[in-house]
């Protein structure tokens, strides 16, 4: 979702890097505005505050203006340690004196797309004399790295990287369907895994190839969905292979690239198969597609949004989550058919 930010300061000539953590890092490997790419050495919700200075006295008069996308106290340290002059970012906790620029957060009641909302830290909050945001639109949209659409992200990875992915995996291009059961936030935003298993089946079932993908957390998750169809499959020619936690964010990011089809929840894989520009098919439960849709054209959306959606909430407060309960497999099946005639 940070995408085009990259692209609006690549626009202006920047020499732009990536700092982000590990699990995260290789996506910005195929973003083309981004020169460099740092993988933090920190651990995923810690503070290590020490560690954190040390890293930041290293980077000392390396950068000129830093982009905080992060809300966290901990986000805002590095640059404010390392003396970058310029440092920008969302109201967070209790970090405003960190930062050389703040806005506001949006009304929660009113989220806008995030894509819109990463673009707010773009050059033109940085710069905002009038003569530099001249010089940064004058172009309109054409610019070094080519015409693109600003609000929509797009990625692109090594041809011989995918290939010899496929290769490792014995698959062809546009010849597999990906699932991605997983949803890191909680299980409000999650399908039920009966109803993946059951969808597995109905493709496996036409003699179809079925992906499963996700980290090593959704592992179990696709064993699960993989035996449960198994026990049911009776086509010789259907396949379900589950390499969650089995491969690279990379690995994972050209399989789906090279997929006939991704099936997922509102996650990060998602909007990776949307920046690809797969057929894809998104399941939404207590999160909006108005605030975090995959933005493809490809990209056919099931959100039953309910009175009481979208709650935003890990668990379901009602206990029920008929938000992706009544989401049926005929409506999934039914959306893959539509996507696939994009």
């Amino acid at each position: 979702m940070t995408e085009p930010l990259v692209n609006d300061w690549a626009q202006m000539g920047s020499e732009v890097t990536v700092a982000a953590l590990p699990h995260i890092a290789p996506v910005y490997k195929a973003i083309r505005g981004v020169k460099h790419v740092l993988e933090w050495p920190f651990e995923r919700r810690k503070l290590q505050l020490f560690k954190r200075y040390r890293v930041a006295q290293q980077l000392r008069g390396q950068f000129d203006c830093c982009v905080v996308c992060p809300n966290s106290f901990k986000s805002a340290l590095i640059p404010w340690i390392a003396g970058v002059t310029e440092r920008l970012g969302y109201l967070g906790e209790s970090r405003s004196w960190a930062l050389t620029k703040v806005l506001p957060n949006p009304d929660r009641n009113h989220r806008e797309s995030m894509t819109r909302f990463y673009r707010a830290l773009g050059p033109s909050a940085a710069y905002k004399s009038e003569e530099n945001l001249k010089q940064l639109f004058s172009g309109g949209e054409r610019n070094a790295l080519g015409t693109v659409q600003r609000d929509v992200p797009t990625l692109n990875l090594d041809r011989e990287f995918v290939k010899s992915t496929l290769l490792e995996n014995g698959l062809t291009q546009q010849a597999f369907t990906v699932i991605a059961p997983g949803a890191e936030y909680g299980p409000a935003k999650r399908w039920p895994i009966e109803y993946f298993s059951e969808l597995a089946l109905q493709v496996a079932q036409s003699g179809g190839t079925v992906l499963i993908l996700g980290s090593t957390a959704d592992q179990a998750m696709g064993e699960q969905i993989k035996n449960t169809a198994h026990e049911k499959l009776t086509s010789l020619k259907g396949v379900i292979k589950n390499l969650a936690g089995q491969t690279t964010l990379l690995q994972a990011m050209a399989l789906i690239s090279s997929s006939k089809c991704l099936i997922s929840n509102d996650s990060g894989l998602m909007h990776i198969g949307a920046a690809f520009g797969v057929a894809q098919v998104a399941i939404f439960g207590s999160s909006s597609p108005l605030h975090t849709p995959p933005l493809s054209k490809r990209a056919k959306v099931l959100w039953l949004s309910l009175s009481c959606a979208p709650c935003f909430k890990r668990e379901c407060p009602l206990g029920h989550t008929n938000c992706l309960r009544d989401i049926s497999v005929a409506d999934v099946v039914d959306a893959v058919q539509n996507c696939l005639t994009l």
